[in-house]
């Protein structure tokens, strides 16, 4: 039944998610919050009514043709169902009536960063945190909870093969694999260190007794109180701090997903085996691999042209 006296879209975004998210895993039911949430400030920006009440036709548009214009169809499927859920829950049916036809996706299965857009990403300024989480999403491999698992204690330096203990997807600490360096790991863990050691200095110089979680990756907030703590693994902060901000400087659209699949995205067009790509991406068999990668057509192309070579080096053509 629809809330009565609920008046701001902060409070019918809160009476929505408590009715219907009731029995739901706190990520499922997180993942619709924050959709909900970036579709509200969207549509402020943008100078329209973000009461659910009021959303119209135009609004839909403007969030179609502007807001996530560029994105990727599966993304804004997901984020169209999240709010023709919610207008619905407040008897708007909007979305319904419009019926939208989306095109089809242009990439296979999975959608991945364009050579200009990795290397924008790589070259571009960025925070001390913004560095090393993308640097351990995007040329590591690691998911956005292995991100924030990952302990100090977890990185071994010694030895000519450096290598990092990934906890992986799974409850309680998952499943353990081991990721070898890339090329540039050690100076961005040595940046990023330096940032962590001023902000433990910074917290025990006020807190004497505060206890450092060991996670790589915290936080630090307020400067004559300061508080730290570990990020949580499903609350979307590291999003907030890290990913939202880059894109909104760089321009285009990409989320933790897009930068674990650039890796072995970029893995397979160096050719490295598919078997090794599935151990740096932690994955239970080469086909999960394959079908996460994705194989579109311009790989069958590369394909055909390796083939006809070949031939001509052993003189069939």
């Amino acid at each position: 039944m629809m809330a009565r006296n609920v008046h701001s879209p902060e409070s019918c975004i809160r009476e929505f998610i408590k009715s219907e998210f009731i029995n739901s895993k706190d990520y499922t039911r997180q993942k619709c919050e924050w959709s909900l949430h970036r579709t509200k400030r969207a549509l402020e920006t943008g100078g329209f009514d973000a009461s659910p009440h009021r959303i119209d036709a135009s609004a839909i548009t403007y969030l179609m043709d502007i807001v996530w214009r560029g994105y990727t169809v599966s993304y804004r499927k997901s984020e169209l169902s999240y709010l023709k859920r919610y207008l619905a829950f407040y008897n708007n049916d909007v979305v319904r009536s419009m019926k939208i036809v989306f095109p089809q996706d242009r990439r296979v299965n999975v959608d991945w960063l364009e050579d200009d857009e990795y290397e924008t990403l790589m070259t571009c300024p960025k925070t001390p945190l913004e560095e090393i989480v993308i640097h351990l999403e995007l040329c590591l491999g690691f998911r956005s909870v292995e991100v924030a698992r990952v302990k100090v204690s977890d990185i071994h330096y010694k030895g000519s093969k450096p290598y990092i203990n990934v906890r992986g997807k799974g409850r309680g600490d998952g499943k353990y694999r081991s990721v070898r360096f890339h090329y540039l790991t050690k100076e961005v863990l040595d940046r990023w260190m330096i940032e962590r050691r001023e902000m433990v200095d910074r917290v025990r110089a006020y807190n004497p007794g505060w206890k450092d979680p060991g996670n790589l990756v915290i936080w630090c907030h307020y400067k004559h109180r300061p508080q730290a703590g570990a990020y949580g693994e499903h609350t979307g902060a590291l999003d907030e701090m890290t990913i939202e901000p880059l894109r909104e400087r760089l321009g285009f659209h990409f989320t933790n997903h897009t930068l674990r699949r650039s890796f072995g995205r970029r893995l397979f067009r160096a050719k490295v085996p598919v078997e090794t790509i599935s151990k740096f991406l932690g994955h239970e068999s080469t086909s999960e691999t394959l079908n996460y990668i994705g194989v579109n057509l311009d790989d069958m192309d590369e394909g055909m042209s390796m083939l006809a070579q070949y031939d001509r080096e052993k003189g069939v053509l």
